[in-house]
């Protein structure tokens, strides 16, 4: 399967609410201290109550690039979307590192598709990555990083980047990703 190994996983990029496109997990960056009010956080809260959050918690202490995988089914939740993997982010990483770790659970997990945010580019935006630019050459190194270790044994086939209400760093990410 030498021909299609570049390929996979297929990125995508819309524009919407992150819990209700359908996928298999969201991934997404927590702090090791709890602090779990960024807007994700609340969407996820939202749509699951504390479902994933909790299972996060049960896990502290945490640390940098720790990754939990919460477990849940979206016929429990208002979601579309059935887990919840978390990657801390300590902001002592490069995002790119939070990208990689994120996606190699997934496929660890054996998700097929994920979903992922904007990571550093809401509350945390300039704090580590300086421009809305600077963070997604990060996130497009992560996914990169990523796909050079790919081989066909891997399950995940799938990633779409969801940007909430923002047509701007929509464009952005799909440039990024030259698509």
């Amino acid at each position: 399967m030498t021909g299609n190994t570049q390929r996979y996983p297929l990125i995508e990029v819309v524009s919407g609410d992150i819990t209700k496109t359908p996928s298999d997990a969201i991934m997404t960056a927590i702090n090791s201290g709890g602090m779990w009010f960024g807007g994700i956080d609340g969407a996820i809260q939202r749509a699951a109550g504390n479902m994933y959050h909790s299972q996060a918690a049960t896990k502290m202490p945490l640390k940098n690039l720790d990754v939990i995988v919460a477990f849940g089914n979206r016929i429990a939740h208002r979601g579309a979307f059935d887990n919840v993997i978390f990657v801390v982010d300590d902001l002592e990483s490069p995002l790119s590192s939070i990208i990689y770790a994120g996606f190699n659970a997934a496929n660890n997990a054996g998700y097929e598709h994920i979903t992922v945010p904007t990571i550093r580019m809401g509350v945390m935006s300039g704090v580590m990555e300086k421009t809305p630019q600077d963070a997604v050459a990060h996130m497009v190194a992560g996914v990169e990083q990523f796909k050079a270790g790919y081989t066909s044994t891997f399950a995940l086939k799938k990633a779409t980047f969801v940007v909430y209400n923002d047509s701007q760093t929509t464009q952005l990410l799909k440039s990024g990703f030259g698509l």
